[in-house]
C-alpha cells in the first residue's frame, strides 16, 4: 500500500511524505505506482528547479518527503494542492493500494 500522509499547518501545506508500494502488479508493471511515482517525481523536479529555498526534498528508499519551509509562497502550496488532487485521484479509483491521509 501506498500511504500518503499530508500535515498542514493554518491550512497551509507544511509537509507530505509519501512511503510504500502499490503491489498491484509486477515489479516494472505497477501501473498504480507508475502513476504516483509520475505525479510524484514531476512535482519534485518543478519543486527543485523552481522554488530550492522555499522546500527541503528527501528521496529515500520507498519514502519521499516534501517540507514545505516557506508557508507564505503561494505557488508552492499550489504544487502541493495539485499533488494532493492529482493522488486522491488515484486513491479514489484504486483504495486498496493507496490511502491519504490529512492532519493539522
Amino acid at each position: 500500500m501506498i500511504n500518503v500522509l499530508v500535515q498542514k499547518t493554518n491550512n497551509k501545506y507544511k509537509k507530505m511524505t509519501i512511503t510504500g508500494h502499490a503491489q498491484s502488479g509486477k515489479y516494472g508493471e505497477d501501473l498504480i505506482c507508475a502513476g504516483v511515482t509520475a505525479i510524484v517525481g514531476g512535482a519534485l523536479n518543478g519543486l527543485d528547479e523552481l522554488f530550492k529555498d522555499g522546500v527541503n526534498l528527501a528521496v529515500l528508499d520507498n519514502r519521499v518527503e516534501i517540507v514545505i519551509d516557506d508557508l507564505s509562497n503561494q505557488e508552492i502550496q499550489l504544487v502541493c494542492e495539485f499533488i494532493f488532487l492529482q493522488l486522491k485521484t488515484i486513491e479514489v479509483q484504486y483504495p486498496k493500494n493507496i490511502t491519504l491521509k490529512e492532519v493539522t
